[in-house]
């Protein structure tokens, strides 16, 4: 419909409902920024349609088209454009309006058709074109206005575009022929890859049936699963000798190690990755003690007549006697075990009578009493609230009987929304402040304002690594309180040391050595020290200084010439052997941690450690992983205790260092570097910057040496190089986006975000509070002009969210698909579910292939988790054979289910969303959980598109010449050009098109991840600020986006923008009222499906 020839009048009288079968508006994405090959693609797609009904297909699209006008002129009568000209109408005016109409070549009944809509409604010249662009028919708009799309040369075109060749109106036999060729040898690629993705599936479940049976003793079972290996191999090795068989999804047969399979119990069981799954079991109460069994004794020395204040058995007086007085006091009968002692505790409540008597025996008798009160006290207080509770996010174990509350800083800044001065609490104690995280500054910023107007209020700050002295002088010089710790001395090791010791050599062609260094690694650091010295450290590696000299010369130069901005394997690889051969070492037992900057560090030196045959002994030595992407079976096997001689070596992040405690670490090997997420305003993104740590950091680490006896820390630096660390590492609010805090500031009405955060214990740079202010009023969350926020900016902060995640929950709210976007919006702020363990990576990025949909991360994930709920339906056998098969973590598939929940209920108590008027329609969603139609991810795709837009970008297609190879998919984003993640789905994706991403990182290259491919219609309706060029007939997105098309379409999606933002106003600020009637959003559903109708 775009090319040259003249329409139909049913084409002629629905360009809109034309565009959204894939013509005009998609298709001329490519005349105007796009490229020629989206040019061409409307017209394919009209040559394959099959002309057997094109009346009844245009009269579905003109009928679409005519809703769509009334709507917009029904709307514009009662509110009117209140453009420049509609305060003021003056004669002048309406010459000028009528004379630029009538240089148009405008009809007169039209020009005084449209000034009368003018001088109703109000309106400029734009909206006086806009109304003749819509209501008059192709044939009367005079020439420059004509729907009629001509390929035509821009004088305008981006640089990056080249100029559209003329082309025949018609294919020659020929060319149609190689097209078809084309096309079936296209079909042929696909169907062969999918085929061979399913078999390797069908291959890894064969093998686990045979393993399981061969576990069991099961023969026969074993034989038949053994046949089927063979057929499935068998019809793999044809496909692969096809020629267009792609070889990167090739399987290829590598050693298995050995697995142990755990037999699924009969009685059906919870199965879980939980480590501590069996340690919490514990044996049934009725069970008979054996003689010979060792009894449950412990000492309780803090019990033995030192209490300070109550003790457990005064407290249970005091509660009976309070709770309740018509009981007499509480009994306790003491019962002697040999020379041990147990205490039977008895209370008269209202209707029955509670008697406890614990099984650990103690050896005092006064100890057995407060163990018998407590466990009393726990029996009549549970149930109810307790004294102490917890909160954290979507979890709350607190009520009105609760007088100690622990939870986390996000909890207590929403208390702080409804009660500003924190009325109902008397004491708050912050642990962990060292750590600076945004929400953190933000909470000691308020509560600094707090304490200066409540005086009885008690703030206690804590922290093992906190500079005092700026924290004292913050609040006004507080006093400071020192409490030694009880952690077990730790021998420190630098650099020099290492190298002495286990005399190492570094060869001059290493790849560690200085002489080689790559050009991105010439980098000059400079380190402010005590007093204002500055220590330069360029590319000429460590400058030795003068408390070197008494090591051997071979040290030295071995310190001269090291790359001090790699991290040497080689010699982590030597300190390990060392710690095992070492006279000095080699009777200790205990972990050894090595701290690592990041998951590809880890990798290598995990692939090092493997391959390298001094650590290929199982029963020698054990290496683990540990971090925050792997699934929770990897990580639990860090916090097993090996058997006796048997070393366990792990490999983790910064995790390590607070997040987790592994007890049986005894010697920590510290790297000294860390990867700290950084955002730039220049480029607008956030990138994972290797830098050493701060010495609070690396007293940390060396600490976790120490935990239950004698440890040692090696440091891979030299020790003068720690002394110049910085004390404590940069704040995260210098360093990260501050949209959501700026939204909290204005929810709390602190005032202006740039005053407010002037008085924060480590400033932003105003240019960033500027840029995240500017954000949110371009979202539509704040007014313009003031620092005031919006309904919809209410909304946004009331939600625990992103502020464009919770934006996409309320146009997925309105747009009738809550439940997938909830899923995906919690997957987005939870973790992904997809894992990828150390020695699989090829076969999970398969799995996750093989779950891919619509070129879209976001329903991928949403597509796994549907294939997850179906599992269940089947059986906890089924359910954990699915997440094996597709490599899915399943505690992470449980936590953002947990997540869409809470997150549903949020919407529901906003009032967008009832679980009532809504329950059919899930069961509807329920038995169609299967697949999801392409009218669903076309709403799925403009609601994603409404919450993260403006991080899209233009896929630049590079097709190469063999069709075998991969090509790494190229974005142009207005910053510059970006690459696809290599865990995306998208990351080899090859087409004309527009991608949607969720952040935009850089490690070695800018990548984009979570990505999204998308059509133009979603960006016109909920894209930027849309401007229409009538006689270019092009239509721009934020000043870089253009869309050629038929001026009517631009003006059709200029107005349907307002007559959302008119509805969304009315629902943000009546939260009540019940979108089913509303007329605006089915049509604006029928738009968003007619897009792929055809």
């Amino acid at each position: 419909m775009g090319g040259k020839k003249k329409k139909s009048a049913g084409q002629a009288a629905a360009p809109v409902a034309a565009a959204a079968a894939g013509g005009a508006a998609a298709g001329r994405t490519g005349a105007a920024a796009a490229g020629t090959g989206v040019a061409e693609e409307p017209k394919k797609q009209a040559a394959g349609n099959k002309p057997a009904k094109p009346g009844k297909e245009s009269k579905s699209k003109a009928d679409l088209e005519k809703k769509i006008i009334k709507l917009i002129n029904d709307f514009r009568q009662e509110n009117g454009d209140k453009g420049p000209i509609s305060g003021r109408l003056t004669s002048k005016k309406l010459l000028d309006l009528y004379t630029a109409l009538q240089r148009f070549k405008f009809k007169r009944e039209h020009i005084e058709e449209a000034m009368k809509s003018s001088v109703l409604y109000g309106g400029d010249l734009h909206s006086a074109l806009d109304w003749l662009c819509l209501n008059l028919r192709d044939e009367e708009l005079p020439d420059g206005f004509s729907q009629q799309m001509q390929e035509e040369s821009q004088k305008s075109r981006p640089r990056f575009q080249p100029a559209v060749q003329p082309k025949p109106e018609a294919q020659s036999p020929k060319a149609a022929n190689n097209t078809r060729k084309e096309t079936s040898k296209v079909c042929v690629f696909t169907w062969l890859n999918d085929r061979y993705l399913i078999l390797t599936a069908q291959l890894y479940d064969a093998k686990e049936m045979a393993a399981a049976a061969k576990t069991k003793g099961d023969k026969a079972g074993q034989r038949t699963a053994q046949d089927r290996i063979r057929v499935i191999q068998q019809e793999m090795k044809q496909l692969e000798s096809h020629p267009v068989f792609n070889p990167a999804i090739k399987v290829v047969d590598v050693p298995q190690k050995e697995k142990k399979i755990v037999p699924v119990s009969e009685d059906k069981e919870d199965l879980s990755f939980n480590l501590f799954e069996q340690a919490e079991k514990a044996p049934p109460a009725e069970k008979v003690v054996k003689k010979n069994e060792p009894k449950d004794i412990r000492n309780f020395d803090y019990t033995a007549r030192s209490w300070t204040g109550k003790s457990p058995k005064q407290f249970l007086i005091d509660w009976v006697r309070k709770n309740l007085p018509k009981s007499p006091a509480p009994s306790f009968n003491k019962v002697a075990a040999g020379r041990y002692w147990r205490c039977k505790v008895r209370v008269q409540r209202i209707d029955d009578v509670l008697e406890v008597c614990p099984t650990i025996l103690t050896e005092d008798s006064m100890q057995a009493q407060h163990l018998g009160a407590t466990l009393a006290l726990y029996n009549l207080v549970k149930g109810q609230s307790s004294l102490c509770g917890y909160q954290i996010r979507m979890e709350n174990q607190s009520g009105d009987w609760t007088r100690l509350l622990y939870c986390t800083t996000g909890v207590l800044l929403r208390k702080l929304q409804h009660d500003r001065h924190l009325s109902s609490l008397t004491h708050i104690i912050v642990d962990e402040v060292h750590e600076r995280s945004v929400q953190s500054d933000f909470l000691l910023t308020i509560l600094k304002d707090v304490v200066m107007k409540r005086s009885d209020l008690q703030l206690i700050l804590m922290s093992a690594t906190v500079d005092c002295h700026k924290f004292s002088n913050y609040f006004n010089r507080c006093p400071v309180i020192s409490i030694p710790g009880r952690t077990f001395p730790v021998e420190v090791f630098h650099l020099e040391d290492i190298v002495e010791q286990t005399g190492y050599v570094l060869e001059k062609d290493s790849e560690y050595c200085q002489k080689i260094l790559e050009e991105e690694e010439e980098v000059s650091i400079s380190v402010t020290q005590k007093g204002g010295k500055t220590l330069q450290d360029s590319s000429s590696g460590w400058d030795l200084g003068p408390d070197l000299d008494h090591f051997s010369s071979r040290t030295r130069q071995v310190l001269q010439y090291m790359n001090p901005n790699k991290i040497n394997m080689d010699l982590l690889v030597d300190l390990m052997d060392y710690l095992d051969k070492s006279p000095q070492f080699a009777d200790v037992d205990g972990a050894a941690l090595v701290f690592l900057p990041g998951l590809a560090h880890i990798q290598q030196l995990y692939d090092l450690l493997s391959s390298d045959k001094r650590f290929r002994d199982k029963n020698r030595y054990r290496i683990v992983a540990l971090h925050s992407t792997l699934s929770s079976k990897d990580q639990a096997a860090a916090f097993t205790v090996p058997p006796a001689g048997v070393r366990k070596i792990v490999l983790s992040t910064n995790i390590a260092e607070t997040g987790v405690t592994i007890p049986d670490v005894v010697f920590v090997i510290d790297t000294g570097k860390t990867k700290e997420n950084k955002y730039h305003e220049s480029s607008q993104m956030s990138s994972l910057v290797e830098t050493f740590v701060s010495k609070a950091s690396a007293l940390q680490r060396q600490g976790r040496a120490g935990r239950v006896r004698n440890g040692f820390c090696f440091r891979l630096y030299p020790k003068y190089r720690f002394d110049a660390f910085m004390d404590y590492s940069i704040p995260e609010i210098l360093r990260v986006p501050l949209e959501e805090l700026c939204l909290h500031i204005m929810k709390c009405q602190y005032g202006s975000p740039e005053d407010f955060l002037s008085r924060a214990l480590d400033a932003p740079q105003p240019q960033s509070v500027s840029n995240a202010v500017n954000l949110l009023r371009k979202i539509g969350a704040c007014h313009p002009s003031d620092h005031v926020l919006t309904p919809l900016g209410h909304h946004l902060a009331s939600l625990p969210v992103n502020v464009k995640i919770g934006k996409m929950l309320i146009y997925g709210a309105i747009l009738g698909c809550l439940e997938p976007i909830a899923t995906i919006a919690a997957a987005i702020t939870e973790k992904s579910p997809f894992s990828t363990p150390m020695n699989r990576k090829e076969e999970a990025n398969l799995a996750k292939a093989a779950l891919a949909l619509a070129n879209s991360d976001h329903l991928t994930i949403y597509n796994a988790y549907l294939g997850w709920k179906n599992s269940q339906t089947e059986g906890q056998r089924t359910e954990m054979s699915y997440c094996r098969k597709h490599f899915l973590n399943r505690t992470a598939l449980i936590t953002i289910e947990d997540v869409k929940h809470e997150l549903m209920k949020m919407m529901e108590q906003a009032g967008f969303w009832s679980s009532r008027s809504s329950s059919s329609r899930l069961k509807q969603q329920q038995q169609q959980t299967s697949s999801l139609s392409k009218q669903q991810i076309s709403i799925l795709n403009a609601v994603l598109t409404a919450g993260l837009y403006d991080s899209v970008g233009r896929v630049l297609c590079t097709p190469s010449v063999d069709v075998l190879e991969r090509v790494a998919c190229t974005v142009e984003t207005p910053q510059g050009k970006a690459q696809v993640h290599p865990s995306s789905v998208n990351r080899n994706l090859q087409t004309h098109g527009w991608l949607l991403y969720q952040e935009k990182v850089k490690y070695t290259k800018i990548y984009l991840r979570d990505t999204t491919l998308i059509s133009p219609f979603p960006m016109l309706l909920f894209g930027g600020d849309i401007d229409i060029q009538h006689r270019e007939r092009l239509i721009t997105l934020d000043g870089w986006i253009h869309f050629q098309a038929p001026v009517r379409i631009g003006v059709i999606f200029k107005h349907l923008r307002k007559l959302m933002d008119s509805l969304l106003e009315k629902k943000l600020e009546n939260p009540r009222m019940n979108l089913e009637g509303e007329t605006t959003i089915p049509v604006i559903l029928d738009l968003i499906k007619s897009e792929h109708a055809v």
